[in-house]
């Protein structure tokens, strides 16, 4: 008898779930089954959740396995390297909303999509959403550059409005506006 494809229903109890290792690269959790690449050194197996990853471990293990400098920087200075510490002095743990399989200590964007990563845990922090933040400020620039693109579109059907401005100059104008809105 054929397996289903789709199995509904919890995990059984008897199931040994495996335990995630941290890459130590960009310090997502990575299951030893699902990781994209594994590289030992001294006797220690390390799994990392892209080739990437893996190729800079295995160029200077030691920046990767020392701990980060106090200063948030990381290596050269790339304040990108490490984590950020999280409020509270814990680590939480995000997961992508598409991609559950994707676990990470601190906030980042997915590997797979690109979404922003959510906790996993819910708190009643009532702590700024950079991720609004930054939405609420691109929605006011492009509202901004939209409404003279609509106003000189919608201007066109007067006839009195080509003696103010050539249609090939409102067209160069609309493209103008245009163009940082739709990139």
């Amino acid at each position: 008898m054929q397996q289903p494809l789709v199995t509904l229903g919890r995990k059984k109890p008897d199931e040994i779930i495996p335990e995630p290792h941290v890459d130590p690269v960009c310090k997502m959790l990575v299951l030893p089954e699902s990781a994209a690449a594994k590289y030992d050194h001294n006797g220690v197996t390390y799994y990392f959740c892209m080739r990437g990853c893996r190729d800079k471990f295995a160029a200077n293990p030691e920046a990767y396995l020392s701990e980060p400098p106090p200063s948030g920087g990381g290596q050269n200075g790339d304040p990108a390297h490490w984590p950020p510490a999280h409020a509270g002095g814990s680590d939480i743990e995000f997961t992508c909303p598409m991609h559950p399989e994707i676990l990470q200590i601190g906030p980042g964007s997915c590997p797979k999509c690109g979404m922003a990563l959510e906790p996993k845990e819910i708190s009643l922090d009532d702590a700024p959403d950079h991720e609004y933040i930054d939405m609420k400020r691109r929605f006011a620039v492009c509202t901004a550059l939209t409404l003279p693109v609509f106003v000189l579109a919608m201007s066109e059907m007067f006839p009195a409005f080509h003696s103010l401005v050539s249609p090939q100059t409102s067209i160069w104008i609309q493209f103008v506006l245009a163009t940082p809105v739709v990139l």
